[in-house]
């Protein structure tokens, strides 16, 4: 584990604050967004650490327990907290890395998103957003779900960009960890990758 983190620190903390909030706030008034933004803030810092790309051992397994301890902790925030939290949130920052001139920022969502407004045949459940060198989103790759039969869920990494959509890494029934898919964007954006499965092109 990075010497600088403090896991059971980091999920008191996060324990604690929702009864606290909870007494405090009613509503959801700005104090609360900052506190829980302050708070996102803190536990991301600890993901990244925790996340960095290494060979396999004992340490490097448990700092993945670790950052699975934080992920869980924050949505039973989420959960704890019911109609407090605020509306616009639906995700917290998993990590962020950068590969050759991209600036990739990870996040994950607190409960499956539809992918197209109002249609939930394909869900999200994770987000990479890539920026160039101007700091201009380029591309997004999100870990879809989809059921083609009710109860046989479907995962596949995707990549958006500005005029299509495309299927860069199928996994089957089983949803891959988060550092099988975090190898698997770097290797899209060094062009190491699979070529796409699925491409699809949208017309203007």
């Amino acid at each position: 584990m990075p010497t600088s983190i403090d896991v059971e620190l980091i999920l008191r903390t996060i324990d604690e604050a929702g009864p606290e909030w909870q007494q405090n706030f009613k509503t959801t008034p700005h104090e609360l967004t900052y506190a829980i933004g302050e708070l996102f803030h803190n536990c991301t810092q600890a993901l990244i650490q925790l996340s960095i790309l290494a060979d396999d051992n004992d340490q490097v397994k448990q700092d993945r327990l670790n950052a699975e301890r934080i992920v869980l902790k924050l949505k039973e925030l989420r959960h704890f907290l019911g109609d407090l939290w605020p509306p616009n949130t639906d995700s917290f920052g998993r990590d962020i890395f950068d590969v050759g001139p991209y600036h990739v920022e990870a996040g994950e969502f607190f409960h499956p998103v539809p992918f197209y407004p109002g249609d939930d045949f394909i869900m999200k459940l994770y987000r990479w957003s890539v920026y160039d060198t101007n700091r201009t989103v380029v591309y997004r790759y999100y870990l879809e779900r989809s059921e083609m039969t009710p109860g046989e869920p479907y995962y596949v990494l995707g990549k958006s960009y500005s005029n299509g959509h495309s299927q860069i890494q199928p996994y089957g029934a089983t949803a891959p960890d988060y550092n099988q898919m975090k190898i698997h964007v770097m290797n899209d954006l060094n062009g190491q990758g699979p070529s796409p499965v699925i491409s699809y092109s949208y017309q203007n």
